[in-house]
């Protein structure tokens, strides 16, 4: 049986994570220790054969990366300094250990299209009325312009070729959409094999024939924005239409992230995704239970310490009056201190349940 890969015309194995299911196309001497998506287990090789994916061609377009790795890791360095009471295992240098580039895959369709539409079609104009003001004991008449909406009925045809409509090539394409952000896709270039030296590519787990509707949505969007302009309308509501398609043709493109992990103090793993155009870093930046519980712990040994000079203190007071004095005082400090010593673990349980 041909073996698939070589249509990648570059030497890459294939290999699948246990958890999550994503496949991914990689050099056969890069097998992460993790999975770049979910980080939940290390990514078995498979038989390009036996576990054939539903879609194996490659790509024929590829967004660049924009953000370098050595831009990668200044962001990740920035990330774990800024953490408080930061786990153990978020550290800059083991973010950067772990970084990985990866390409994730969308679907491009052209296609033509024939339909009858219907819509209603919403024209702007403006209404002038007048108001009466009574103000500085006068009456003042003010002139008031609102801006309404004529909603009128139309039908047509239409025929039209669309090109670059985007329909999904994952089940978790508007997942990632909303964490990372969209991408910029005027700097596609041809795919060349040389980008798979370092980077993985995820493969497709949504096919062109299960994608399709979602192309439709777009390929109506499109259409729609189109019945609108031809008809000078300012607005567009209830837009029917019976669509045939002619001449579809899809494309694939990658688009560049770079991904990393870290764990925390149960030994779970939490990733980081940074958008390789924009260099937006998303991820939970949590802070470790222990290191505050430590901190607390150590702050309240220091107010027991002031309680137990303030209570010696006043005992001295007994003898000696300046010492009843500072006593007083330095029991004031040691409760401030007492309260102080809460402050490490408010601030740990705040930052884990409002990280993101």
């Amino acid at each position: 049986m041909e073996n698939w890969l070589s249509d990648w015309q570059t030497d890459v194995a294939l290999a699948g994570c246990g958890s999550c299911d994503w496949l991914y196309v990689l050099p056969p001497s890069r097998l992460p220790e993790c999975c770049p998506h979910c980080g939940a287990a290390a990514l078995a090789a498979l038989d390009e054969t036996a576990n054939k994916p539903v879609y194996t061609h490659p790509p024929e377009l590829v967004l660049p990366f924009q953000v370098d790795s050595r831009q990668a890791q200044q962001k990740l360095l920035a990330f774990a300094k800024s953490a408080w009471f930061a786990p153990a295992d978020l550290r800059g240098e083991r973010l950067n250990g772990r970084l990985q580039p990866l390409y994730l895959p969308l679907w491009l369709v052209d296609a033509d299209v024939q339909a009858q539409w219907q819509a209603e079609m919403g024209f702007d104009y403006q209404v002038v009325s007048h108001q009466e003001e009574y103000q500085n004991n006068r009456w003042h008449t003010r002139q008031v312009k609102e801006t309404r909406i004529r909603w009128e009925p139309r039908v047509g045809t239409l025929q039209r070729h669309y090109d670059n409509q985007v329909a999904p090539a994952l089940e978790e394409q508007a997942a990632i959409e909303k964490q990372v952000g969209r991408f910029d896709r005027q700097s596609a270039r041809p795919y060349q094999p040389d980008v798979l030296t370092r980077a993985f590519a995820r493969l497709p787990n949504r096919p062109p024939d299960d994608a399709f509707p979602d192309a439709q949505i777009a390929l109506m969007q499109a259409a729609r924005d189109e019945c609108r302009q031809a008809a000078a309308a300012n607005h567009i509501r209830q837009y029917h239409w019976q669509p045939h398609f002619t001449n579809t043709h899809w494309t694939q493109l990658l688009y560049p992230i770079y991904t990393t992990y870290y764990m925390d103090d149960n030994g779970k793993t939490h990733t980081l995704t940074i958008h390789g155009q924009t260099g937006r870093l998303v991820g939970r930046r949590l802070a470790s239970m222990k290191k505050a519980r430590r901190g607390s712990l150590a702050i309240g040994a220091v107010a027991a310490a002031l309680f137990i000079v303030s209570f010696i203190l006043l005992l001295a007071g007994l003898v000696y009056e300046v010492a009843l004095a500072m006593a007083g005082l330095l029991f004031v400090v040691a409760v401030v201190t007492a309260v102080a010593a809460f402050i490490p673990i408010l601030v740990a349980w705040y930052l884990n349940h409002h990280s993101k």
